[in-house]
């Protein structure tokens, strides 16, 4: 349920009455997300004043995709308006009834999901559009309600618990300044041989320069932390290393979006879109590279087996800005292709070959092509094509 306030003026006059759409008074975007995998479904809510009105107050409502825009240039965002023709309001006005404060409640009824693409956030804006009676104002800066839109898409992932997968493969050359990389994980087992197991991810890397390294269980390093060597310093997550549902400690068979930011001062990771504090960092300095190398697992010098890591792999991005934590936690399923900063994103849902596209820039990787590193100067094929295995099933499942 949302709340929106309804106003007519920027100065409120004493003795007026504000009208709220009821739970937008922290915020105007919904908390709760409308799942549209089945049409048609309806969102509730109700109008509020802020204490008894001395009269009838009818307050007017509409689909305002207008507002949509707004909320996007004043917080940065980007979310989408549904098409005008699929969304229908069952009460074109609401009454709060002279002596009461909040009126009955109304909905808004999603008609069709067949607009819906991957990727985009999509938000259905009702908002009050004027009032009748009383002494009410409107207030232009909180006057809507965004509901947000999502639907359960369910996709193929990378199953990469076969060390045969480990190898590494060139990409194009991206000169990261301020960056972003994104990738999800979804271990199986986060200790397969003893509490100090190391389960070394991926790597994104420069030729003989920096790298972004992430393995968990590093030693040394509290259980179910993830390691983040950077180019300059390493942080690890979760803050006392100790609490199960702290942000940065990772559970088996569940996936986790993680995004690293830097945004030429700071590192700053989100797990699933929350905001990570660190168990240890000791980055300083600039974390600019040129990223040219990606790497599964652990390829080089025959670690593959003794740093091995059971589980999925999905949604890899890396971007050339650094990225808001609002705009991370609204794409933790998937992100348009379009973004701006966008410089490589492969889902690796392909569900057969062994080919990772990029959607993009058509940068894919044909993992059949992919290297190990037998020592510091000389590269081999792997023939780690065969190794690819795609998996589909409920775990992989995601709401956006």
């Amino acid at each position: 349920m949302g709340l929106a306030a309804c106003n007519q003026a920027d100065k409120l006059d004493y003795g007026k009455e504000i009208v709220l759409v009821t739970g937008t008074d922290s915020s105007p975007l919904s908390k709760d997300q409308v799942l549209a995998d089945q049409i048609p479904i309806s969102y509730n809510f109700s109008v509020s004043a802020t204490g008894p009105v001395a009269e009838d107050v009818k307050v007017h409502l509409q689909i305002d995709t207008v507002a949509v825009k707004e909320y996007n240039e004043r917080n940065k965002t980007s979310y989408t308006a549904v098409p005008r023709n699929t969304v229908m309001l069952m009460d074109e006005y609401v009454t709060i009834t002279k002596g009461t404060a909040v009126s009955a409640m109304t909905s808004v009824v999603l008609l069709d999901n067949t607009f819906i693409q991957e990727g985009v956030n999509y938000v259905i804006p009702v908002s009050c559009a004027y009032v009748e009676g009383g002494k009410a104002d409107i207030l232009p800066a909180s006057k809507s309600l965004f509901i947000k839109l999502g639907k359960t898409m369910e996709s193929f992932s990378l199953d990469i618990q076969d060390i045969g997968l480990y190898s590494t493969h060139p990409l194009p050359g991206y000169d990261l300044n301020n960056w972003t990389l994104e990738i999800k994980a979804h271990p199986y087992n986060m200790k397969s041989r003893g509490t100090d197991q190391l389960c070394r991810f991926c790597c994104w890397n420069e030729d003989g320069g920096g790298q972004v390294l992430l393995r968990f269980n590093e030693n040394g390093k509290p259980w179910k932390t993830l390691d983040i060597v950077a180019p300059s310093g390493r942080y690890v997550t979760g803050a006392t290393g100790e609490g199960e549902n702290e942000v940065g400690t990772f559970e088996p068979n569940q996936w986790y979006m993680i995004s690293m930011v830097w945004d030429g001062a700071n590192l700053t990771v989100y797990i699933n879109g929350e905001k990570d504090t660190p168990w240890q960092n000791t980055i300083s300095g600039s974390q600019a590279f040129k990223l040219n190398r990606f790497e599964i697992g652990m390829s080089w010098g025959g670690y593959g087996n003794s740093q091995s890591y059971f589980g999925r792999m999905a949604e890899m991005r890396i971007w050339n800005v650094a990225r808001s934590q609002s705009d991370i936690a609204s794409t933790l399923c998937s992100v348009d292709a379009t973004s701006e900063g966008l410089l490589g994103y492969w889902k690796m849902n392909e569900g057969e070959g062994h080919t990772f596209h990029d959607a993009v820039a058509g940068a894919d990787m044909n993992w059949d092509e992919a290297v190990r590193q037998a020592d510091e100067a000389n590269y081999t094929n792997s023939g780690s094509g065969q190794y690819v295995k795609w998996v589909k099933d409920e775990k992989n499942k995601c709401a956006q």
